[in-house]
């Protein structure tokens, strides 16, 4: 008997399918590992603890479970036709079909009523509440990116020395530049840079807004309590751009007006005690 190609079936190699199944055991490790890490990480966008970030988190998860439905019901769809209409052996060719006037429109009205219903009409209060300008109440603070690093002006706050506007000190890349802000208030900020494009993200109270040289964006934020949250630069802005670190310092009134007052007079906080700022700075207080 002569064997031709046409007529051989060759079996396929048990590597192949040990090695898809380590793949997929490695892709379900990977999916397991950003499950398991909870939610107290510094920069947690899940995690809010400001009203801006909280109605950020609430659309992402309004946006999210719809579309998660969506996925299983298709990919469930995909995998009973897959195993209910699969070819089997000696079955004819079906019947080829092209379109399907009825099932075209209902898949295309299904989805808009789903995203005006369930996601566009419930998101559209809040963005407009997001995207608004800061109360006239809210506490004024003007914020500028430069390479490498970010520093506050707070207006409200004259420096007892100049007689301007207190201004944070510069720092280093690498090292945090502190916000001071009183917590529960609402905080308007005004951001622009000096020179390339930064973008201010802090995700546990506001997310991310861009900094642009020769425009002032203002935007708002609240936290909901004291405490201290982390943030840095989310716009590759140079070599330094990893060190280009925020640390928001959430106080209670009492607190954020005793600091205030302080900070107005020159006086540094060390880990020793609070000094005058020359003193701190010659390290000697002769």
């Amino acid at each position: 008997m002569r064997m031709t190609v046409s007529n051989l079936r060759l079996p396929r190699p048990r590597s192949a399918h040990l090695l898809a199944g380590i793949f997929l055991l490695i892709l379900i490790a990977l999916v397991a590992t950003g499950c398991i890490g909870g939610t107290d990480t510094p920069q947690n966008t899940l995690a809010p603890e400001g009203e801006v970030a909280r109605h950020q988190r609430n659309l992402f998860m309004l946006a999210m479970w719809p579309a998660l439905v969506v996925m299983i019901l298709v990919e469930g769809a995909i995998i009973v036709t897959l195993l209910r209409f699969r070819r089997r052996k000696n079955d004819a060719v079906p019947k080829q079909t092209h379109g399907n006037t009825p099932l075209e429109i209902g898949w295309t009205i299904v989805p808009t009523l789903i995203i005006i219903g369930f996601v566009g009409v419930p998101m559209l209060p809040v963005l407009f509440d997001l995207g608004r300008d800061p109360k006239a109440d809210a506490y004024p603070i003007e914020v500028t990116g430069q390479r490498f690093q970010w520093s506050f002006k707070y207006p409200n706050i004259k420096d007892a020395r100049t007689g301007e506007p207190l201004e944070s000190p510069p720092v280093t890349p690498g090292r945090a530049a502190e916000l001071h802000i009183p917590a529960g208030k609402e905080i308007a900020l005004t951001l622009t840079s000096i020179d390339v494009n930064h973008s201010f993200g802090v995700p546990r109270l506001a997310g991310t807004q861009d900094a642009i040289a020769g425009e002032h964006h203002r935007f708002w934020m609240k936290a909901d309590h004291p405490g201290s949250f982390s943030g840095q630069c989310r716009e590759l802005c140079g070599v330094d751009h990893w060190g280009m670190l925020i640390t928001v310092i959430a106080q209670s009134q009492e607190d954020f007006d005793a600091w205030a007052k302080e900070a107005a007079a020159g006086v540094k906080q060390t880990p020793e005690g609070r000094v005058p700022s020359a003193v701190a700075a010659t390290g000697s207080g002769d």
